[in-house]
């Protein structure tokens, strides 16, 4: 699985940066830079942070190191929490006030 993802080069998680971007720049602004990297990335083959490292944009505001955890699926939960915590309180609530708790 990790193969695949390598593949990618960093594209799946490119909204990670945007979301990262989105203080400085604003949130239609990052996500259209990040957008621009990643197509000139899959045009020429580069990993998405090696386009991204070049923007100044994107220079200005993360290090070559903060885009690459960003970049890393490793540390990517996405909305896991919050799945999680839904499914919780959705199964505790078909359970009732009271039901015991395993």
């Amino acid at each position: 699985m990790r193969a695949n993802l390598d593949r990618s080069g960093g594209l799946l998680l490119g909204e990670r940066v945007a979301t990262a971007l989105a203080p400085g720049l604003g949130r239609l602004a990052a996500k259209d830079l990040v957008a621009r990297a990643a197509a000139e990335a899959a045009a020429s083959g580069r990993p998405l942070a090696e386009v991204l490292d070049r923007d100044p944009e994107v220079r200005e505001r993360l290090s070559a190191g903060q885009v690459g955890r960003l970049l890393d699926p490793a540390g990517y939960l996405g909305s896991a929490d919050e799945l999680v915590e839904r499914a919780l309180r959705a199964h505790s609530d078909r359970q009732g006030p009271g039901a015991a708790r395993a």
